[in-house]
């Protein structure tokens, strides 16, 4: 998995068991804007200590933010508590300090929030760093924020992957296939030890491509092991993975999955951290692409 990627979520409003969504501009009697909506909460809730969340222990502080135009760029420090441990010094293997139950290791997680002029769709890009991620913790705090602020007027938060089937589409048809991998997990013959993950791989070449036509195939259950693999009698994969590319961005697709949510992975080079201009490129970039799909013109949250 690369160590530095960001996803897309949506994010829309409502008034509680209303079918129809309000504009993110402009909701409520108020005409609130849901720009300095998030701003507000950033700053009642996130700002100085930080905040913990009893549901999973999770801990968030806002670290910087800023608003460029109709997008919130801002960063979070992210972690979790309710475990003790220590840290270590890798080098020398030395215990360095305890870890208390109270206390979280926290990471910063950069994060945008575009919300376009018109529309009932803001969208949320969130970093993630390994396996660190804000995800969980933002949508918690802001959901129970948002409810509490608008609870006489009944509105709701809904956060979700953004998932773009044009999208998809357009991006498979271009995309050369890398590697594939059918995993299996196989039960011990004894079943003391419990049960094995065995991976049977196949990576392009140097300079070359798996087949192409395999990506669609395998999305439609029509490519089973002992067609890519010389070998025969493979055993039935309890999963297959996909590592595609299409105009220099790697995705991994997950065979009997809805088509996954975007992962869009960022760098500056080898194990360097993206710079912030090197994450909001990338986010500028996808989320233009996202908001024509969405059908709305990319100079409504840039102007």
């Amino acid at each position: 998995m690369p160590r530095y990627q960001f996803s897309l979520y949506e994010i829309r409003i409502k008034r509680a068991r209303d079918k129809e969504y309000l504009p993110v501009s402009k909701f409520g009697v108020r005409r609130t804007d849901l720009l300095a909506t998030y701003s507000k909460f950033l700053d009642e809730e996130l700002k100085g200590a930080g905040k913990k969340i009893d549901k999973g222990e999770r801990y968030l502080r806002l670290r910087d933010s800023e608003v460029d135009f109709r997008t919130l760029w801002f960063t979070v420090e992210s972690g979790r508590y309710g475990v003790p441990g220590k840290i270590v010094e890798t080098e020398t293997g030395a215990d360095a300090y305890e870890i208390d139950v109270d206390d979280a290791a926290s990471y910063p997680l950069r994060q945008a929030l575009i919300i376009p002029n018109v529309g009932e769709y803001a969208l949320w890009a969130t970093e993630l760093v390994g396996h660190a991620s804000a995800l969980g913790g933002l949508s918690i705090a802001f959901k129970d924020w948002f409810r509490k602020e608008y609870d006489s007027e009944r509105l709701i938060i809904e956060i979700n992957h953004f998932q773009d089937t044009n999208a998809w589409n357009e991006f498979i048809e271009k995309a050369s296939l890398h590697e594939i991998t059918y995993v299996v997990h196989e039960q011990d013959s004894d079943r003391s030890v419990g049960s094995r993950v065995q991976e049977h791989k196949v990576k392009a070449v140097r300079r070359t491509r798996l087949p192409n036509p395999w990506i669609k195939r395998a999305l439609e259950g029509k490519l089973p092991a002992d067609t890519v693999f010389s070998a025969k009698q493979l055993p039935e994969a309890d999963e297959v993975r996909m590592q595609i590319e299409a105009d220099g961005r790697q995705r991994t697709i997950v065979v009997g999955h809805d088509l996954p949510r975007f992962m869009y992975q960022i760098e500056d080079g080898r194990d360097a951290a993206p710079s912030d201009e090197t994450f909001r490129s990338g986010v500028v970039s996808e989320v233009s692409a996202s908001l024509e799909y969405m059908h709305v013109d990319r100079r409504t949250w840039q102007q």
